[in-house]
């Protein structure tokens, strides 16, 4: 590719952001990102910075490109007439009149070299001038002669009908030198566009270009690997949605198991990339092409081996309830439920302030209201309740004469009938429940399985009483008085007449339950999804908010 002569024109002064042309951007000066691109598209004997501003040239030197100094002005003086000047050293330095000659703004400082390489080619085909511009439709109005409001299109149509409407993006105006000494501007026929992405054509003008500047220049490339189904059940699913939600102004990619086939249709259901990969294997083939900045692992206890193997592909990398070997290779470790001793402490966020619920338990608004009297107990035992703990509840509240209403929810992975006939009990069996908010809001007690849903019962301020669905559920340390909750151990192990008279208790003694209520009310206060994700990010280094540095 012939090398063009690039002018980068940088002043000092800006109003609406102080600064601007050193501002930190991504870590670094926003002008060295529009160097950057410049010195892929030419050689740096070629590429200069137009200034009046000391720090500016510093930075500018300091990656190697050279400078011409500018008179401090009030800023009236056209690119067209800064370009002309600067023209003189460029012919001392060996330009020919044939030469390429391209501007480059540092306020674009996401336009792509290979819209440089475009430019030049579009030049040495004949045009007189290159311009990149954006497609900028919309239904427009201007004012006519009378002073009126005129539409600025024949039918009012939706946007994507309507005929393209380009705005220059300011990124690259480009010539031959010999016609810019001949006109005294840079435009010159026959003209060519270059149409760029919305993204390169941002053009930082004040601190809202900027905000959307540094939300694009922070967005990082993350990859979150979750399996669910029958005998996994699909709390990871559901987990990795929520921080998959928290993220999702970066570029968020969900991985699962393709022979997990319940979990993938959990996950087909929601406006995020979804990758299907054929085991181990197949998920570091897809990491190998997409090069990710992070990769999330919701997959419970993970090997040395396999997080060895991830580093290959991810500089971070971060996995949630990971009793595993191989969470002490990780970055972080994040558990609500268990902690795990061989991670030290500064690579793991631990306890109920760290859950991770779906987002819609954190904007429904207030909590329940407590209640002295027991009128809607709700059972829920998770996605697939391996261990038939919804019979057993069902068949306690039978024997304890529960005159109330009951709310049992059926999980996707329940593959038999729950029914309430025969057994003297008045309410509804609820299938494959969207927004259980609703259902847990209106309980006044709750019997469940040990798992992630009594943190969502708990944020509710619904007393829990709790059966373990396994061992594992045992050793979590959320199920307990502490935060609201009376835990009878394993369910295999807890005879339906033990549940009965807990059951039993519970009803008839108020007290009790307010104080579980309060304890959970007081636990959960402060904790937000938010938060914990913010947190995540600061310890990777991969700093979260887009605005302030």
């Amino acid at each position: 590719m012939t090398n063009p002569w690039i002018m980068i024109p940088a002043r000092g002064g800006s109003r609406g952001v102080p600064r601007k042309n050193v501002r930190l951007l991504g870590g670094k000066p926003l002008i060295c990102h529009t160097i950057s691109v410049a010195l892929q598209s030419s050689v740096p004997e070629r590429v200069f910075v137009m200034t009046d501003d000391d720090e500016i040239a510093a930075v500018a030197q300091s990656m190697g490109v050279g400078v011409q100094r500018e008179e401090r002005t009030t800023g009236l003086a056209t690119l067209d007439q800064v370009a002309f000047k600067a023209i003189t050293a460029l012919k001392s330095m060996g330009a020919d009149d044939n030469d390429i000659f391209l501007t480059l703004q540092p306020t674009c400082p996401f336009i792509q070299p290979g819209r440089i390489t475009r430019a030049v080619a579009e030049i040495e085909a004949g045009a007189g001038s290159v311009i990149t511009v954006v497609d900028d439709r919309h239904l427009g109005w201007r004012i006519g002669a009378d002073g009126l409001p005129v539409p600025d299109y024949t039918a009012r149509v939706n946007r994507q009908q309507l005929p393209p409407q380009f705005r220059e993006s300011g990124a690259v105006i480009g010539c031959r030198i010999s016609r810019l000494l001949e006109t005294g501007t840079r435009i010159n026929q026959p003209i060519r566009l270059i149409e760029v992405s919305k993204q390169e054509a941002i053009d930082i003008d004040d601190f809202s270009d900027w905000a959307v500047a540094a939300h694009l220049a922070s967005r990082r490339r993350i990859v979150i690997r979750a399996d669910g189904g029958k005998h996994l059940g699909l709390g990871h699913i559901y987990r990795s949605l929520a921080v998959a939600q928290e993220l999702a102004r970066h570029d968020v990619i969900l991985v699962t198991d393709a022979a997990q086939e319940m979990g993938g249709a959990v996950l087909s259901q929601y406006p995020f990339q979804l990758e299907r990969v054929e085991g181990e294997s197949g998920f570091m083939n897809l990491l190998d092409t997409l090069k990710p900045d992070l990769v999330i692992l919701d997959q419970l206890d993970t090997t040395v081996d396999y997080i060895r193997a991830l580093r290959k592909h991810a500089s971070r990398i971060v996995t949630f309830e990971d009793l595993g070997e191989g969470a002490i290779e990780c970055d972080l470790l994040i558990s609500d439920l268990y902690e795990n001793i061989n991670v030290p402490d500064d690579r793991q966020f631990k306890g109920l302030l760290n859950a991770i619920m779906a987002p819609h338990f954190e904007t429904l608004g207030a909590k329940k209201v407590f209640s002295d009297t027991v009128q809607v107990i709700l059972l829920v035992f998770g996605g697939s309740d391996p261990s038939h703990l919804t019979e057993k509840a069902l068949a306690a509240l039978s024997e304890a004469n529960f005159k109330g209403r009951v709310e049992v929810v059926v999980g996707p992975g329940v593959n038999r009938e729950i029914s309430l006939n025969g057994l003297g009990l008045s309410g509804e069996v609820y299938h494959n429940v969207r927004f259980m908010p609703d259902l847990m809001r209106r309980a006044d007690l709750a019997i469940s399985s040990a798992g992630r849903t009594v943190t969502e019962l708990l944020s509710c301020g619904v007393p829990v009483l709790c059966i373990c669905q396994n061992e594992k559920e045992l050793i979590h340390t959320h199920a307990a008085a502490r935060f609201g909750v009376i835990n009878l151990g394993l369910g295999s192990l807890t005879a339906t007449a033990t549940i009965a008279a807990h059951v039993d208790r519970l009803v008839k003694s108020p007290d009790l339950r307010r104080i579980l209520h309060e304890r959970a009310k007081y636990e959960l206060a402060g904790r937000s999804n938010a938060k914990i994700i913010a947190r995540m990010m600061r310890k990777l280094g991969l700093h979260d908010d887009p605005i302030d540095p």
